[in-house]
């Protein structure tokens, strides 16, 4: 079996990387479009949690012939773009903007001596007035010296912030769209609340729209979430974990509502192979498919920096065979991976997209067990010297010359369409700017 490249093209350019912040011209996502056709969205605005609402701070393409070509999309396209679902629907999930705490007062502290035994209540009941907020459960410095506090999402007065999941509907039978919301059944859920230069907001409580919803083959939805900056909390029991956990969320009737089935905490990384295991977050950015076996395996990231560690680290591998209630110990794949990407074709042949430093689209033919191919999109070597000003010691992003953080579908039985960004693609004047590149991958034995 090889794995081929096929056609590459580029999407759309935008600012030199000199003169671009991080988050301009990065971040692409595929969609699913009626007709066939296939939608790509860019970000393009600053990669800040009090900038997360992709939807005015985003560029959207429209392809009708699989990668080949590209161009802008209209509104209609674009609020059409979303995940297909059985009963025709196209479903996309939205972020939910953080919320501003300004006018709103805080509870006194809450020592633990101040608790009795009787207190057996893990989520304490919302203040008595609306305008304040709950005695939060802990609080943490991150390595940038940003302060958080941790508080009990229940405890939050319901109309300080939005607890629902918010998606963009397109419906087949209508032809028309529109934004809805589902309150998840999920009880023990945390907020954050974090500094700003001029504010105190709450962290929002919906989907990170990077997250895609996945159709399994008895017609159910799933998604695969997560919850950073140590937010995470059991599902089940409430026990407090500080680490960033990833939840398995199901729904039966076509993303009306939303159950969590199942998660996965960040315990026992195997650090003998990566000796800054301690100083990561947990596990974030998780993706799953469902394999010809009738299991469901999940990929799943490590690299953050927000504890000290650097801006690579390894990927791990998981399978539930109880539709994502309980899943195996995760397992050291690689040892890298900003958003991992896992894509099932249907002749049988599992992709998974590994990037930062590079881009690389391993292939399985026994659902994951092993992995024998490797296609490689982008080196992961020094690409520095590929900026119109070359700099004498490149930082990291310099270095890969990439974001790195890649979306893959599937466009026949044996290919897919891969979507990445690429920091130096030179324009008609030879200038080189960070733009957006589609390329076909295709299954040969």
């Amino acid at each position: 079996m090889n794995l081929v490249k096929n056609i590459e093209t580029v999407v759309y350019t935008g600012k030199k990387n000199e003169d671009a912040i991080w988050g301009e011209t990065q971040f692409p996502h595929l969609y699913d479009m009626p007709n066939g056709n296939i939608g790509l969205m860019v970000h393009d605005a600053n990669d800040v949690w009090t900038d997360l609402t992709l939807e005015p701070k985003a560029k959207w393409f429209v392809t009708g012939d699989k990668g080949k070509t590209w161009r802008p999309a209209t509104k209609e396209e674009k609020d059409s773009m979303g995940t297909a679902l059985p009963n025709g629907d196209y479903l996309r999930p939205l972020a939910n903007d953080p919320t501003s705490l300004k006018g709103v007062s805080e509870s006194d502290w809450y020592f633990g001596t101040k608790r009795l035994p009787t207190d057996g209540n893990i989520v304490p009941p919302k203040p008595d007035k609306p305008d304040t907020l709950p005695r939060y459960i802990t609080a943490f410095l991150d390595i940038f010296g940003q302060s958080y506090k941790v508080y009990w999402l229940d405890s939050i007065p319901d109309k300080m912030i939005e607890k629902r999941f918010a998606f963009n509907r397109y419906s087949g039978e209508t032809a028309k769209s529109g934004i809805e919301y589902s309150l998840p059944d999920w009880k023990y859920r945390l907020s954050l609340g974090f500094y700003t230069a001029d504010d105190y907001m709450l962290d929002n409580a919906g989907l990170y729209p990077c997250r895609d919803v996945k159709v399994a083959p008895d017609g159910s939805l799933y998604i695969a979430h997560y919850v950073a900056r140590g937010k995470g909390a059991n599902p089940f029991t409430g026990a407090y974990e500080g680490t960033t956990n990833s939840y398995f969320f199901r729904s039966m009737d076509n993303g009306k509502t939303w159950e969590v089935v199942g998660y996965i905490p960040y315990k026992e990384p195997d650090e003998e192979k990566d000796k800054f295991a301690h100083l990561k977050e947990g596990f974030s950015e998780p993706d799953i498919e469902f394999m010809p076996d009738g299991s469901m395996l999940c990929i799943l990231r490590t690299c953050d920096v927000f504890m000290g560690a650097p801006e690579w680290g390894p990927t791990y591998l998981s399978r539930s065979v109880d539709g994502g209630k309980t899943w195996s110990k995760p397992k050291y794949f690689k040892d890298r991976g900003a958003l991992p990407k896992l894509l099932q074709l249907k002749n049988g042949i599992t992709l998974a997209v590994i990037t930062r430093p590079g881009i690389y689209v391993y292939a399985s033919e026994d659902c994951g067990e092993t992995w024998s191919t490797v296609l490689e999109i982008m080196t992961d070597k020094d690409r520095s010297n590929l900026a119109n000003e070359v700099p004498k010691i490149p930082d990291f992003h310099q270095w890969c010359g990439s974001c790195c953080n890649c979306s893959i579908k599937a466009i026949s039985d044996n290919s897919a369409l891969l979507a990445y960004s690429d920091f130096y693609i030179p324009d008609e004047n030879g200038v080189k700017r960070k733009g957006i590149k589609s390329m076909v991958i295709k299954v040969e034995r």
